[in-house]
């Protein structure tokens, strides 16, 4: 399967990130998004990451503009119709993405694959919603999806065996690392980073200090970034989303959300976006 257009629906953090590695790997993107104040947030983003890309010399001045030469974004979802390869990265709310899974059943093309970048929800579910399920696959991204080099696809039930072939090609032709995950709540990475989030949280909770708690951790397992730094970085707001999701699916005590952790993200206390979370950070 060839991919050479590829439309994102949802111009946020994740869908910017899957648009500038999808652009540096030479594919043309359109990210859509029905939220006109977002485009102009995502072209920040970009901006961003790629002069910090430029920064760290991983990528020159000459890519970086190369990069911004191929990826447009659009308020409606028309350009689906032109597209070879659709990805969903929506906000982790299941309305959410039945609505958008019903747009892109009706314009994109019936053998075009739909990839959907949700980080908890079962793909053989949404398959459902999408309506084409054979070519309907999971393709979870880390974040910052420039950075992180693991993509876990995750086929659903009914996923044909070429879409699966394809989608683990085009994450290496994207310089990504693919590891195939079985299709339950949280899949491989979330389950578990989830429950040690969880686990963070209840020692915070407990009167542990944030950096403490990271710390330990990163010095006994050998962790890089700690779980509530990370969870700063990923965002609260999204972090919260991932624990209900996981709660809800499995049921499990070790996802249950303490109050003031929902508290945090009530008072816009997300994380680095917002400028605090477990952390305070400046400008």
């Amino acid at each position: 399967m060839q991919v050479n257009t590829m439309c994102i629906v949802g111009a946020g953090t994740m869908g910017t990130g899957i648009a500038q590695v999808a652009a540096q790997a030479g594919i043309r993107v359109c990210l859509l998004d029905t939220f006109e104040e977002a485009i102009p947030r995502s072209q920040k983003l970009l901006d961003q990451s790629l002069q910090g890309g430029i920064e760290r010399e991983k990528i020159t001045a000459k890519q970086a503009e190369e990069v911004k030469t191929l990826i447009t974004w659009e308020t409606t979802y028309d350009p689906l119709a032109e597209a070879n390869w659709v990805i969903e990265a929506v906000f982790e709310d299941i309305k959410v993405k039945a609505e958008v899974l019903r747009q892109v059943t009706d314009l994109a093309g019936e053998t075009v694959p739909v990839a959907t970048n949700t980080s908890t929800l079962l793909i053989s579910g949404l398959a459902d919603l999408f309506g084409r399920p054979g070519y309907f696959i999971g393709m979870h991204f880390s974040n910052p999806a420039p950075a992180m080099k693991l993509v876990e696809v995750i086929p659903g039930e009914k996923t044909l065996p070429e879409v699966t072939k394809a989608t683990v090609a085009l994450c290496e032709r994207m310089g990504k690392i693919p590891q195939i995950s079985p299709d339950i709540p949280g899949f491989m990475v979330n389950r578990a980073f989830g429950a040690l989030v969880s686990a963070a949280i209840d020692m915070w909770v407990q009167g542990g200090e944030p950096e403490a708690i990271d710390s330990s951790i990163e010095l006994a397992l050998g962790h890089k970034m700690g779980p509530l730094k990370t969870a700063d970085l990923v965002g609260l707001d999204v972090m919260l989303a991932v624990l209900r999701s996981l709660h809800a699916q499995t049921g499990h005590a070790r996802f249950e959300i303490p109050s003031e952790f929902a508290e945090l993200v009530e008072c816009g206390k997300l994380g680095r976006k917002s400028g605090e979370g477990f952390y305070k950070y400046g400008e």
